[in-house]
């Protein structure tokens, strides 16, 4: 199984995150179910693989779309696969799909709506090419070309609220979000108002989400033990125990021990 990443180009940088592409040549011998974490990105994700499943805090059983785009996650969710697995997707800086897009991002917290009902028979004749290609980096240059053609209708829209949210994103969530607002000189009541338009959740929680996403990708990634994690518990602005053990809980629905000995995030099942 293989999980890529690929960097877009500098003009696209300040919306989108990176490219993916995750496949298995063979089939699966049996399902697996993957968890993950609230990772504080969006996406849109292009499945050519067999047909998945998705549980989260709205939805004990959501069938995956073709294509389908996704806000953000308040909270962890599971994959359940089965059969071949081939998907390519955009992740979105926080406010990457508004300001290209612009699209009400509170209304697609926690879900995965199909792509083709949100943005039209564009996204049916760019999933028929994704299908056609022959290799993962001519699917990548879909979604790059894709994109670009996007921003040149659309223009510079890349404004304080993407500029607040990378910072976020940059800070990995160790921000005061009352004096980022200060620095930029804006309306609290009415900035807040655009990152819920923009974000798709409000600028202390996101930067909560954004807290929890690195703490859960870092313990995931170098596989932590108990006793060695405290440093990073502190280094992501938990100095109360309790707080980081409430907190870890309410995200990903279980105790910090307990993911540690049992997660089944992605990274698990790469070589």
């Amino acid at each position: 199984m293989i999980y890529r990443k690929f960097s877009p180009s500098a003009h696209l940088a300040p919306f989108v995150e990176c490219y993916f592409v995750w496949e298995k040549t063979e089939p699966l011998n049996k399902p697996i179910r993957i968890e993950s974490p609230p990772s504080a990105f969006a996406s849109m994700v292009f499945n050519y693989g067999d047909v998945y499943q998705v549980a989260n805090e709205k939805h004990q059983s959501l069938m995956a779309p073709s294509s389908f785009l996704t806000g953000q996650a308040t909270h962890q969710y599971k994959l359940e696969l089965a059969g071949r697995i081939g998907m390519v997707g955009i992740v979105f800086k926080p406010a990457g799909i508004a300001s290209l897009f612009g699209l009400p991002m509170y209304e697609f917290s926690d879900e995965r709506v199909n792509l083709i009902d949100v943005l039209g028979t564009p996204i049916q004749h760019l999933y028929e090419q994704i299908l056609e290609a022959t290799n993962p980096l001519a699917r990548v240059r879909l979604l790059e070309q894709f994109l670009n053609r996007q921003l040149l209708k659309v223009g510079d829209t890349f404004d304080r609220t993407d500029y607040t949210a990378n910072q976020i994103i940059a800070q990995k969530g160790l921000v005061n979000v009352g004096e980022l607002m200060d620095e930029l000189y804006v309306c609290r009541r009415q900035f807040e108002r655009q990152f819920l338009q923009k974000v798709g959740v409000s600028p202390k929680y996101y930067a909560r989400i954004r807290r929890i996403g690195y703490l859960c990708a870092e313990l995931a990634s170098k596989r932590w033990q108990v006793a060695d994690w405290q440093d990073l518990i502190y280094q992501c602005g938990f100095y109360d125990q309790s707080h980081f053990i409430r907190d870890f809980t309410q995200f990903t629905g279980k105790k910090p021990t307990l993911y540690v000995k049992d997660n089944v995030e992605l990274t698990n099942y790469l070589s």
